[in-house]
């Protein structure tokens, strides 16, 4: 059975696509800030002599250790809270497997669902591209196949 997901950019609105490089484009920037620390303990390293004087003969790392202790307790309450959250889902979903596949559908069931004859539902299934009208209501109006 093929995928029911569309995926053709060219149908998408001018909003949508809009949305899609601006929510890019924020992930890419929060990709950045993550590796922010790790550009900076290269940056230390390759200024070494310049964290020495500020770290040790201006003591600079009293005020490293107080904010890694306040990163050390919000580090501790994300992650208590990630794994209490954790354990709920555990009890709350042990023995329970949700995960099953879905029976597949015969033609009878999609023509009763759609209100549709069960042959012509088999002759849309062998169309490759078709175009369905619907009514205000949901219910399938038109269906024309579409030459090639």
């Amino acid at each position: 059975m093929k995928d029911l997901i569309l995926d053709s950019p060219s149908m998408q609105t001018l909003w949508q696509r809009y949305s899609s490089v601006i929510i890019t484009f924020v992930f890419w920037v929060l990709w950045f800030f993550l590796w922010v620390p790790v550009i900076t303990a290269i940056a230390w390293y390759l200024g070494l002599h310049l964290t020495y004087f500020e770290m040790f003969e201006m003591d600079g790392f009293k005020a490293v250790i107080q904010d890694f202790l306040a990163f050390l307790k919000v580090v501790a309450l994300l992650g208590g809270s990630l794994a209490v959250w954790a354990g709920y889902n555990f009890l709350r979903f042990r023995g329970k497997d949700r995960r099953k596949a879905v029976s597949p559908v015969n033609v009878e069931e999609v023509a009763s669902y759609f209100k549709l004859d069960p042959g012509l539902v088999l002759e849309q299934q062998k169309t490759k591209l078709l175009t369905v009208t619907f009514s205000e209501e949901g219910e399938i109006e038109a269906i024309k196949p579409l030459k090639e």
